[in-house]
C-alpha cells in the first residue's frame, strides 16, 4: 500500500521493485506456478498498465528526450486512469477497442492513434519481457479521418525546388538550407544547426552531414536521430563542389555554423517564401519544408528501398514510422550507392 501511495506522488520505483520480485525473486516458485491452487493464484496483485508503465519506465526512459518523456508520462497517466484497475494478463481485445473508443469521445482519430502507439509499446515491450504471455493491441487503430496534414512534393515539384536554390547565390545559406532538404530529407532544426565539422569527407572519399547534438544550442529529436547522411552530387541538379566551397568560407572566416539565418527565419523563408515562389501555380497550401521529408521517404517506398535503409537516412527507429508516417547499422556507402541510384535519375538530376 505504501508503494502504490508513493507511485501515485510520481515515484515509481518501490512499486517496480515490488512486482519485479514477485516475478523474479524466485524462479522456483515461478517453475511451479502451475502447481498453485487457483483459489491461492487468483490472490495474486492486478497487473495494471500503472505497474506496466512503471516498469517501462523505468527500463526505457533514459532513451527518451526530455520533451518526448514529458508527452510519454502524460499519456500514460491518461491511460493509467481510462484502464484502471484492469489485470493486463486477462486483458481482451474488447477491452483495448472499448478504452480506444473511449479515447475517441474528446480527441482526434490522430490523436488517439499517437495514444495506442504509446500502449503498444508498452505492451510489446511487456510480452517480450515476459510480464505478459499476449498482447491484443494488433490492427484496432482507426484508419479514417487520420489523413496527415503534411503533404508531399511531387518529382515535378521538388525539381522545380531545387532549380530555384540553384539561381541563388552560392555564398547563400537559403541556397543550401533548401538544397540539403530536398536531398536528405533532414528535417529544418538538424540542417539549421549543422556546423561546419559536421560536414565530413570520409575514407572512401564519401561526402556526409552528421547530424548530431554536440555543441551548444544543438538538439535532436531522440537519440535514434544521430546519423550521418551521404550527400548526392547531382541529384535533381545539386553541386556538391559548390556546397563544398560554401563550407569552406565558412571555415576561413571563422563562423563554425554554416547558417547566416536563424531557425525561426529560415523556416518563415523557406515555408512563406521559397516555396510558394518555386512551385508557382502548382503550389498548395501545407506544402512547407517538412514535406520535403516525407518526399523522400515517400520516393523511397515506391522505389522499393529495403526498410533498415530508409531508416539509416531518416533517422527513425523503426519502419512502421519511417514508412507509414512519412536504422541504423547500415554501412553509409551502402547508403550513398542506395541514394544515388535513387535521387541521380530524377527530374533535374544531372
Amino acid at each position: 500500500m505504501a508503494a502504490a501511495q508513493v507511485r501515485l506522488q510520481g515515484d515509481s520505483v518501490p512499486l517496480v521493485k515490488i512486482i519485479r520480485d514477485l516475478e523474479g525473486g524466485s524462479q522456483d516458485a515461478l517453475k511451479h506456478a502451475n502447481d498453485v491452487p487457483l483459489s491461492l493464484s487468483v490472490l495474486a496483485p492486478p497487473l495494471t498498465f500503472e505497474v506496466l508503465s512503471g516498469l517501462y519506465m523505468a527500463d526505457r526512459a533514459g532513451e527518451q528526450k526530455a520533451s518526448t518523456l514529458s508527452s510519454t508520462k502524460f499519456t500514460h497517466g491518461v491511460l493509467c486512469a481510462e484502464l484502471g484497475a484492469l489485470d493486463l494478463r486477462k486483458h481482451t481485445r474488447a477491452d483495448l477497442v472499448a478504452l480506444r473508443d473511449r479515447l475517441a469521445t474528446t480527441r482526434k482519430p490522430s490523436t488517439v492513434n499517437q495514444m495506442l502507439m504509446k500502449l503498444s509499446a508498452v505492451l510489446n515491450w511487456s510480452v517480450e519481457n515476459g510480464h505478459l504471455e499476449k498482447s491484443f493491441d494488433k490492427k484496432f487503430k482507426f484508419t479514417k479521418g487520420t489523413e496527415s496534414t503534411r503533404k508531399a512534393f511531387s518529382q515535378d515539384q521538388i525539381g522545380s525546388l531545387m532549380a530555384y536554390a540553384n539561381k541563388l547565390p552560392e555564398a547563400s545559406w537559403k541556397r543550401w538550407l533548401l538544397s540539403l532538404g530536398i536531398i536528405t530529407g533532414g528535417r529544418l532544426n538538424e540542417i539549421s544547426q549543422l556546423s561546419v565539422s559536421d560536414i565530413q569527407t570520409l575514407k572512401s572519399g564519401i561526402v556526409v552531414i552528421h547530424i548530431n547534438e554536440v555543441g551548444e544550442g544543438k538538439s535532436i529529436k531522440n537519440k535514434r536521430s544521430e546519423r550521418l547522411v551521404p550527400l548526392t552530387d547531382g541529384a535533381y541538379g545539386f553541386d556538391l563542389q559548390a556546397f563544398l566551397r560554401y563550407v569552406e568560407t565558412c571555415k576561413q572566416s571563422g563562423n563554425d555554423s554554416l547558417a547566416q539565418i536563424g531557425y525561426r527565419p529560415a523556416g518563415e523563408w523557406v515555408n512563406q517564401q521559397a516555396i510558394p515562389q518555386a512551385l508557382g501555380e502548382s503550389y498548395e497550401r501545407g506544402l512547407v519544408f517538412h514535406s520535403l521529408r516525407h518526399s523522400l521517404a515517400s520516393l523511397m517506398q515506391a522505389k522499393g528501398v529495403p526498410t533498415t535503409h530508409a531508416q539509416a537516412v531518416m533517422g527513425h527507429a523503426t519502419g512502421t514510422v519511417t514508412f507509414d508516417i512519412y536504422g541504423s547499422g547500415v554501412p553509409v556507402a551502402v547508403i550513398a550507392e542506395m541514394l544515388n541510384g535513387l535521387l541521380c535519375g530524377c527530374i533535374g538530376s544531372r
